[in-house]
């Protein structure tokens, strides 16, 4: 849905509610200390909305809660230790968040806990021994914070598991490409833990991200030599990779005009890749795989079927095959085409 506004405290007057399920929305404020109220709540998920402050120690009343999901949203300062209160948990997801401070103790006393997600927050110290008492314990997720220290032997054989981090991506189609080219190094998001898959792709951002490709498959990019650019200011943060891009014919810049802000065409984006990775290639005549790439020229209907025949794009119809080649590249399509490009090397 597209709920908004805060949770309202007499949501804690709902004596028989055993269901609390509101995620996706676009809730905001914080979760009010009455729904500790709700003695016979078995589910709380409140996953995927703005929701901030922090979690407050009632939460421990809800002595029947089997899954407490509240992934996702803005919350912060420390996790309460009364979470060790919930007897009954079987499953904890608190990753996407901005938690603070140290993994309690008192979550060790969760016996029935099968699942634990922590992942992608500020938690710093080390990992409490006590974990090791979960015994039922199958997936512990605690990547991407600021942890310190060994792994306590006390974990034996849990699965400890370095999941993904961005919170407005699930579901897409562009998901699993756009976790790997994070994984890669290539991007870490438009802020911390979004990745803003809708946004369109411009020169300055294609250039750093094919930059960090080249990278991440064949070391240390090319050197450029002197390329000016008349433009990109000396202090701009993509100076380097805009250097390198047109340096190596990957971008062109006529006249030393790199237009930083212009967006990417998918037409664009194939002449990108074909440049970028020497393991692309474009034929040496076009056969009309697509049927309207009939007005761009002919480097660039090549480079567009050299991607197709390399896997990285089926193009954007299928009946009458197309490939769309002005519109406009968003960052989870640039993704795609990027994490295909890097998984078609040899």
């Amino acid at each position: 849905n597209e709920l908004s506004g805060s949770i309202p405290a007499e949501i804690g007057e709902l004596s028989n509610l055993t269901y609390l399920v509101l995620r996706g929305n676009e809730l905001s404020g914080s979760i009010p200390a009455e729904i500790g109220e709700l003695s016979n709540l078995t589910y709380l998920v409140l996953r995927g909305n703005r929701l901030s402050g922090s979690i407050p120690a009632e939460i421990g009343e809800l002595s029947n809660l089997t899954y407490l999901v509240l992934r996702g949203n803005r919350l912060s300062g420390s996790i309460p230790a009364e979470i060790g209160e919930l007897s009954n948990l079987i499953g904890l997801g608190l990753s996407g968040n901005q938690f603070t401070g140290s993994i309690p103790a008192e979550i060790g006393e969760l016996s029935n806990l099968d699942t634990l997600d922590l992942s992608c927050n500020r938690l710093s110290g080390s990992i409490p021994a006590e974990l090791g008492e979960l015994s039922n314990l199958e997936r512990l997720d605690l990547g991407f914070n600021e942890l310190t220290g060994s792994i306590p032997a006390e974990l034996g054989e849990t699965t400890i598991l370095n999941l993904k981090c961005f919170t407005d991506v699930e579901g897409s189609v562009h998901e699993a490409n756009i976790e790997s080219i994070r994984l890669w190094g290539i991007t870490t998001g438009c802020e911390r833990q979004r990745f803003c898959p809708s946004r369109t792709v411009n020169r300055a951002q294609m250039a750093a991200f094919l930059y960090r490709a080249a990278e991440h498959l064949y070391g240390a990019p090319a050197p450029t030599g002197e390329v000016r650019l008349s433009d990109v200011a000396d202090d701009a943060w993509y100076r380097a990779e805009a250097r390198w891009a047109v340096g190596n014919g990957v971008i062109r810049a006529p006249g030393g005009n790199f237009d930083p802000a212009g967006a990417v065409t998918r037409a664009d984006m194939a002449e990108m890749l074909v440049a970028a990775f020497a393991h692309l290639s474009a034929p040496e005549r076009a056969e009309g795989r697509f049927t309207d790439t009939a007005g761009l020229t002919d480097g660039a209907v090549r480079a567009v079927e050299g991607i197709a025949a390399a896997g990285v794009t089926t193009g954007c119809a299928a009946d009458p095959p197309r490939y769309c080649p002005d519109k406009t590249v968003t960052r989870a399509q640039m993704a795609s085409f990027l994490a295909r490009a890097v998984q078609s090397a040899p």
